[in-house]
């Protein structure tokens, strides 16, 4: 899986993440979890393992597959055909790109 303390610090990107059923947009850096970043905003997101080991935390991306949106340290629960239809695991997911999520959802 991808490992986000590999990267160096000065090398660190941000991208702005939609969460769509919060209704706001965040700033996330790619070595901090979807699920980090909206604890960090307050709010309620549904987890339990934080190892990539469960459902409870998926999330949906809005616009297409998830390996083009997110890179995951841990992914053993998820199949290629529910990533190809956008769905992520917000525990160990890093963000790649800019994107709207919706939390709480499941394959």
């Amino acid at each position: 899986g991808f490992d986000p303390e590999s990267i160096p610090e000065d090398e660190v990107e941000y991208y702005e993440i939609e969460f769509e059923k919060e209704g706001e947009t965040i700033e996330v850096a790619s070595n901090e979890t979807i699920l980090e970043a909206g604890e960090e905003e307050g709010w309620d997101l549904p987890y339990s393992w934080r190892q990539g080991q469960c459902l409870s935390c998926s999330g949906h991306v809005k616009d297409g597959p998830a390996e083009d949106f997110v890179k995951h340290s841990n992914n053993d629960t998820l199949s290629e055909e529910e990533m190809d239809n956008g769905y992520c695991l917000t525990c160990t997911a890093y963000p790649a790109t800019d994107m709207t999520i919706e939390t709480g959802e499941s394959p």
